[in-house]
């Protein structure tokens, strides 16, 4: 690497030498003046050290555009067993985030049933992340909502959009989109009672937190 950092060097002062003497009739030490200087400037840009330090300045300087989620106070404190702050405030982001690419998709579907059905859809599982930050706990009893069924949705409604705009049909793929707009109503059904069933475990938590100051202020006699 020396070796060819000399040779490199040597033409360029060589060249700067002629091109004093030549083109620009300069006198003699003017001439190799220059090509001592453009000798150490090609030492010097051809230098393995300050490419290596150009290269670790380009390797340290962060990526753009990166975001980075900061955890806020309080973030590691439990609101329920298991779950904290940080990670309700997780996967409500990121379930909305899902929930919102479903309708992006949704919106561009032609068939106007099929589209309300996936709009309907995302209002009720938007309604359930809303139902975890009124109440964690019930994250566990939506373990297969978030882990199967939302993503399920989405693929399933990605392929229908991409099969209902191919210009040409056989009657199978017709026969898979009917199969689709059947199962999106069922995906509806399902998200609706599962949201019922989580307010329903809310309005029996209510309803024991009321027997218990019942009784509370009768053995006290408030």
């Amino acid at each position: 690497m020396k070796a060819l950092r000399l040779i490199l060097s040597t033409i360029i002062s060589l060249t700067f030498l002629a091109l004093f003497l030549e083109g620009f009739h300069s006198s003699l030490p003017a001439a190799i003046l220059a090509g001592g200087l453009s000798f150490l400037g090609g030492m010097l840009m051809f230098s393995p050290d300050r490419k290596t330090k150009e290269t670790k300045k380009t390797q340290l300087k962060p990526p753009k555009n990166r975001k980075k989620v900061i955890p806020a106070p309080g973030d590691d404190e439990f609101v329920c067993e298991g779950v904290t702050r940080g990670e309700l405030k997780r996967i409500v982001r990121e379930g909305k985030e899902q929930v919102n690419r479903i309708e992006e998709t949704g919106l561009k579907i032609m068939n106007h049933t099929v589209r309300v059905d996936v709009l309907e859809i995302c209002s009720i599982a938007n309604d359930i992340f809303d139902n975890f930050l009124k109440d964690p706990r019930d994250i566990k009893e939506s373990r297969r909502f978030l882990l199967y069924y939302l993503d399920t949705t989405e693929r399933i409604v990605s392929k229908y959009y991409e099969l209902s705009n191919t210009s040409y049909l056989s009657d199978e793929a017709k026969k898979t989109l009917k199969d689709v707009e059947s199962t999106l109503v069922l995906i509806k059904d399902s998200f609706r009672n599962h949201l019922k069933k989580l307010t329903e475990n809310d309005v029996l938590d209510l309803e024991a937190e009321i027997r218990v100051l019942q009784n509370t202020i009768k053995r006290e006699g408030i």
